[in-house]
């Protein structure tokens, strides 16, 4: 019989990813193993959780692009993966080579990068777009105020 080892852990760590409220991004990567926390799933099947630390805490926009990459994966080596306070849970079977597992979350977790950044650019350029925007208003507001002060009445 299988059992449950919760690896949910809090964390203080600053939320980054995709970068919505920043000037500029960090990039999240996959840093290592939580080797004490991996346990066995409560399910019919016996299968592991093994716990898969990430450089930082994810954002929700982070989090997102990381779901709709595993949900358009169509590799063999697809597991079911959940992401949890900067850790991505994957459940494996004791035939499962780990290499494999860790190469395949690598490649979803570059095309979620790959997504986030094109996100990032793309807010990036609606910020200095706005901004020359907003410059230009501010010229014409002051062209006018100026023109005003020089009408002869």
């Amino acid at each position: 019989m299988c059992g449950h080892v919760d690896t949910d852990r809090g964390s203080d760590v600053q939320r980054t990813g995709c970068g919505m409220n920043e000037e500029k991004r960090t990039e999240i990567a996959i840093t290592g193993v939580d080797r004490e926390a991996i346990g066995m799933t409560s399910g019919k099947d016996c299968l592991w959780i093994v716990p898969f630390k990430l450089s930082s805490v994810p954002d929700a926009d982070w989090s997102r692009r990381f779901y709709e990459v595993i949900d358009k994966d169509k590799s063999a080596v697809k597991r079911k993966q959940q992401l949890t306070e900067g850790v991505i849970r994957v459940e494996v079977g004791e035939s499962d080579d780990l290499q494999v597992v860790l190469d395949a979350l690598k490649k979803n977790v570059a095309a979620t990068e790959v997504l986030c950044e094109g996100d990032f650019q793309k807010r990036m350029g609606f910020r200095r777009e706005l901004a020359a925007l907003q410059q230009k208003q501010g010229d014409v507001t002051r062209k006018l105020r100026n023109g005003a002060d020089n009408l002869r009445f």
